[in-house]
């Protein structure tokens, strides 16, 4: 389950949220400019500067849209299963597809869901090696390289997919392979993400190696994806950690009782016997024990310590968009998206109006740490 809060809405295809994360934006310059004056120049000769800008950028934006047609094929077939597709984040070395279920529910069902993005990769490749043979001698030939280049950037996306390495696609194939054979899951994800690691590690040597060979530009795109194979493949292992530390557990089962205040109480009150009594810096508010809100300590700043003891707090709530109301009976592993996708760090636990606990994202941090340390 990746959560990604510096991504930005683009637009949605079928119903599915398409995002794209800012790394996108940073990347795309930098690889248009590549393809203009280090791959385009060197396959079609005599051609002003401004034809290889065209042929890159068009380039460049194909590559991502073939990347997008790869994440979608993964979210149709899950979409056949029965799974709900959330959206789908795309990144500077590829995207993310997030469903409602963090996993597959078996291990035919993740190997079907996986090898579809591979696949409908090969048969763009195919697609455009077609393409470019039909047309070969009847359009220009910066249009026949471009249409070569995807055909070819498909093939790769392809293959390099298929790469037994977590969380590449072939990683994922390994550990439906693995979950099959085993039927342990947990095992199975620890395995496919260390393949992944290792994977990533001779990626970043092969990138220093091309370097010192002085393919400077070639090596240091392959140190730039063993890193982000490397980060990824740790963020997802941690992030199956999290989900499966929390699998079957309810928030009435692992909230911590709530300490709220009171909306008539003043900000002197506040301050003194809740702020630096408790060095909190957020609070739930209660009115006629209802519960109406948070505070935060932040939203006092504005007024005159001088008027703090004849003031109450109740003037200076939230604003509601700020935090997140949970219910009891919610899954930790929903609870815990909620809080990183909304960027909560707190949440209050209510039902029909009444306050029934609180949740932090470092509670179920530490309730898993302890879960690991007492099953170790």
């Amino acid at each position: 389950m990746e959560v990604h809060v510096s991504a930005v809405n683009a637009f949605s295809i079928a119903g599915i949220r398409i995002r794209i994360d800012h790394s996108w934006f940073i990347a795309f310059f930098p690889f248009a400019w590549t393809l203009s004056f280090g791959y385009f120049p060197l396959q079609v000769l005599d051609y002003p500067s401004f034809t290889y800008w065209s042929a890159g950028t068009i380039s460049a934006l194909g590559l991502f849209a073939c990347v997008l047609l790869h994440e979608l094929s993964h979210c149709f077939v899950a979409r056949r299963l029965g799974v709900e597709v959330r959206q789908i984040t795309l990144f500077i070395f590829g995207g993310v597809s997030e469903m409602a279920q963090a996993s597959s529910s078996t291990p035919s069902a993740e190997f079907r869901t996986t090898i579809a993005g591979p696949l409908a990769s090969l048969g763009l490749g195919l697609l455009f090696a077609a393409v470019a043979y039909v047309v070969r001698s009847s359009v220009d030939r910066m249009l026949v390289e471009i249409i070569h280049y995807l055909y070819y950037v498909n093939f790769l996306l392809a293959a390099f997919n298929l790469i037994p390495g977590f969380p590449l696609d072939g990683g994922r194939v390994l550990r439906s392979y693995l979950w099959h054979r085993t039927g342990n899951l947990r095992q199975a994800t620890k395995s496919a993400a260390r393949v992944g690691e290792i994977f990533a590690i001779a990626l970043m040597a092969l990138g220093v190696i091309s370097a010192l060979a002085m393919h400077i530009i070639p090596g240091m795109w392959l140190i730039l994806i063993g890193l982000f194979l490397k980060n990824s493949a740790e963020n997802e292992y941690r992030s199956f950690e999290l989900r499966f530390g929390l699998k079957n557990m309810k928030l009435r089962e692992i909230m911590t009782p709530p300490i709220a205040v009171n909306t008539s109480m003043t900000i002197s009150q506040f301050v003194n016997d809740y702020v630096f009594h408790y060095h909190y810096r957020v609070f739930p508010v209660l009115e006629l024990n209802r519960f109406i809100g948070m505070i935060d300590v932040r939203s006092i700043k504005r007024v005159p310590p001088n008027d703090w003891p004849t003031t109450n707090i109740g003037a200076y709530l939230s604003d509601p968009s700020t935090y997140c109301v949970l219910n009891p009976d919610m899954d930790g592993t929903d609870a815990l998206h909620v809080l990183m996708s909304r960027d909560c760090s707190k949440a209050p636990i209510v039902r029909n109006g009444t306050l029934m606990g609180i949740l932090t994202r470092s509670d179920l941090f530490k309730l898993i740490s302890l879960k690991r340390d007492i099953a170790a």
